[in-house]
């Protein structure tokens, strides 16, 4: 009885210890889960602060998206309307001339079908005094440009021909100055003589006119070094724009000849040495006269030392491989025959193209002229063609005065007739 009434303790109590724990726990977990819904609430309330901002910046940025493929849709039509102005551009000038010509000829057949009529009340002498200047001016001015196309094409079509020219000019001249070289071996001042002979035969054979593309020994230009010594460039070259491009020559034939004609190699070495040594004492001596520096010539910082042997310029060139800085630092370029007839030839075509835009420029301001011509003939045929429609509103009226109303001079004239008048001409119908 005793321990029935201790288990029934133990019960009782152990129950009593579960209903208070769970209580406990119960508490603790309300307690965690109220901790743990703050922290959620809260870090809804930052999730969503952070989901507005990153919304509001990619409403920025869909903005900012918008206004630059807005600006490249404006940019890209932008571009397409520079590029077809630039086309349309292209199209005009490139049939400008052709229609300044129908132009012309168009305004004066059209003034003169409409003006038929009327310019035959005028004096003839009157308009042939207006039509004759211009006429003369219209056909210059087409005979000046169809003669700049002439020439433009004839240019083109012997181009070929031309550059065939220039390479048998070339061997020509090579071989003539091999061949003299053999009779003027020894003689130092026929060999200058000689080298400048060749040098004008160049200038000769190059299409530059003497004394005015290139002057001789500074003929005529009283040349002068900063001491007042006189100086005589063997060729001087006159340049668009007033510039020049002195040439002179320069022979050392002696060792080259030798050279040749020896057999033994070792006399090879040293005359060969001897013959690079000459040429470079020329540059010095070149060098020295400083023609560049004369004060009436606008020159480059260089003279060209032209040798007249295409064989001793390749042969010095190809057993000193420094001649050529060598010269250059001295303010030298040495030339031979082929390399200055195509420096010569390319000056030239500077020359022609000069002469061409002068002619371009005076076609240009002659057509300026012309246009004026023909817009002031225009406006004088405008003010004669209303003076005209003055003249035949006048006319007009006088006539209606003439012979329409009632009691007009006509009819009354007719009444006079009528009444015995006698008359021997009659009255048109038709007034």
């Amino acid at each position: 009885m005793i321990l029935i009434c201790v288990l029934e303790g133990l019960l009782i109590a152990s129950i009593s210890y579960f209903i208070a724990l769970k209580c406990r726990i119960s508490k603790l977990d309300y307690q965690m889960l109220s901790m743990l819904k703050n922290g959620l609430e809260d870090q809804v309330k930052r999730l969503e602060h952070e989901n507005n901002h990153l919304k509001s910046k990619n409403d920025e940025l869909s903005s900012e998206l918008q206004n630059m493929q807005n600006k490249i849709i404006g940019l890209e039509f932008e571009k397409k309307t520079l590029h077809n102005t630039l086309d349309l551009y292209k199209n005009e000038f490139s049939t400008i001339d052709e229609k300044y010509k129908l132009y012309f000829e168009n305004l004066a057949n059209r003034i003169f079908d409409e003006k038929t009529d009327k310019f035959n009340k005028l004096s003839i002498e009157s308009l042939s005094r207006i039509l004759n200047p211009l006429q003369e001016h219209i056909n210059l001015f087409k005979k000046k440009v169809d003669d700049s196309f002439n020439i433009h094409n004839k240019e083109q079509f012997l181009l070929k021909q031309e550059i065939q020219r220039i390479i048998l000019a070339n061997e020509k001249i090579t071989l003539q100055a091999e061949n003299l070289a053999d009779v003027l071996k020894g003689n130092v001042k026929i060999q200058g003589n000689w080298g400048e002979m060749i040098l004008e035969k160049i200038l000769e054979s190059s299409g530059l006119r003497k004394n005015q593309d290139y002057i001789l020994h500074g003929t005529g230009m009283d040349l002068q070094d900063s001491e007042g010594k006189k100086q005589q460039p063997d060729a001087i070259i006159n340049l668009p724009e007033n510039k020049h491009l002195i040439i002179d020559s320069k022979v050392s034939l002696i060792h080259y000849e030798k050279y040749f004609s020896t057999k033994s190699e070792e006399s090879k070495n040293i005359l060969l040495k001897q013959f690079i040594t000459s040429i470079r004492i020329h540059v010095n001596v070149l060098s020295n006269k400083k023609y560049q520096n004369i004060e009436k010539l606008k020159t480059p910082d260089f003279v060209l030392m032209f040798i007249p042997i295409e064989g001793a310029y390749t042969l010095a060139m190809q057993e000193d491989i420094m001649l050529h800085n060598y010269a250059w630092n001295k303010k030298i370029v040495i030339v031979c025959p082929s390399t200055l007839f195509a420096t010569l030839r390319t000056i030239e075509s500077v020359w022609r193209l000069e002469r061409q835009n002068r002619n371009t420029m005076e076609i240009a301001r002659q057509g300026g002229a012309l246009y004026d011509k023909i817009v002031g003939f225009v406006s004088d045929m405008q003010k004669l063609g209303k003076q005209m429609n003055v003249l035949s509103s006048v006319y007009n009226d006088a006539m209606k005065k003439l012979s329409e109303g009632h009691g007009n001079i006509l009819s009354r004239t007719e009444n006079l007739k009528h009444l015995g008048v006698k008359t021997s001409k009659k009255i048109l119908e038709d007034v």
